[in-house]
């Protein structure tokens, strides 16, 4: 399933590269109407005009056929070899309901690049089908990629967490992750890696190569619909009675942390927004926890800090022959 928001220079690419790697149908979800450069063959193409990544997958579930349904954002590119391994690890014998794998950094042009993002280069590929799910925190932080185009679900399992999954809007890649987890199901994670993940400052998350007042407004924006996602999510995992508490400890404190980071950029109230946060540090993820420390002091440094971090964090290399 193919999603796409406004861009539409890549869109052509991504449903190309998944007719190539073998997929049996393509959805398109978008909110625009227009023919697709290179009319590529698509099975089903659906309008919404929703922003929410969440309700346009939901859209194009409910549209799927297919018993396993495997997302790809309009930027990024499927490997060759993509749905011949998810055949193979949705066919295993503990039947999987969810799977994630590694990806490659592509930049606007789609030339391979070294990012030095944590996101990208701060994973481990130990025992990553190994995870004892006992503390969700770290499993995230260290073993997991996230990437919603680096993600599939099986469909009969997927339908039964629409509800919620559609209410969390924002944050697809985390939202799946988290119903798995909650299901008691077996979940697949690969280091191999399947997709290529497209940088480049149109990119709602990355914000790469933008000024200081237009990062400030997008962080600001996207750091609210994760706030409202991780509220949602943490609510679920409240809600069952054997979901790791680890996981609804480590969402509600990003749901804080992200709830104060969006006050900061919005200007009004960032101090007492910065000392209510520091009452309760434990209760807030450790990067809105710095922010909230110099946001008490100065909430003009902490934006600036904010700002210089992105561009540190999504600062692009050329490839080395390993990446190629």
């Amino acid at each position: 399933m193919v999603t796409a928001h406004d861009r539409r220079p890549y869109l052509a690419g991504a449903i190309d590269s998944a007719v190539r790697a073998g997929a049996d149908e393509v959805i398109v979800v978008r909110n625009f109407s227009e023919p697709i450069a290179g009319a590529p063959r698509v099975t089903a193409d659906l309008l919404c005009p929703d922003a929410e990544t969440n309700v346009k997958e939901a859209a194009g579930l409910a549209a799927a056929r297919s018993d396993v349904v495997a997302f790809l954002d309009d930027d990024d590119l499927w490997t060759p070899m993509k749905v011949t391994r998810l055949r193979a690890w949705f066919a295993r014998p503990d039947r999987p309901v969810y799977a994630n794998h590694a990806f490659l950094p592509i930049d606007a042009a789609g030339q391979p690049v070294r990012a030095d993002h944590p996101e990208i280069s701060g994973k481990s590929d130990a025992a990553v089908d190994e995870w004892d799910r006992a503390d969700f925190g770290r499993f995230v932080t260290s073993t997991w990629r996230g990437n919603n185009s680096s993600t599939a679900v099986a469909r009969d399992w997927a339908l039964g967490w629409l509800p919620t999954f559609r209410r969390a809007g924002w944050g697809a890649d985390l939202s799946w992750l988290v119903g798995a987890v909650l299901s008691g199901r077996p979940l697949f994670v690969s280091p191999e890696a399947l997709t290529h993940l497209r940088l480049h400052a149109d990119n709602m998350s990355h914000q790469r190569s933008v000024s200081a007042g237009e990062f400030r407004a997008r962080h600001r924006q996207t750091c609210e619909r994760f706030a409202r996602s991780m509220e949602v999510l943490r609510e679920a995992s409240a809600g069952v009675p054997d979901a790791p508490p680890s996981m609804t400890r480590y969402l509600a404190g990003k749901a804080r942390g992200y709830r104060f980071l969006a006050e900061l950029e919005d200007g009004a109230g960032a101090r007492a927004a910065a000392r209510s946060v520091l009452r309760a540090p434990a209760e807030v993820d450790t990067g809105a926890l710095r922010a909230a420390r110099v946001a008490r002091l100065s909430p003009g440094v902490a934006r600036w800090l904010l700002y210089r971090a992105s561009r540190r964090r999504w600062r692009l290399a050329p490839a080395g022959p390993s990446a190629v």
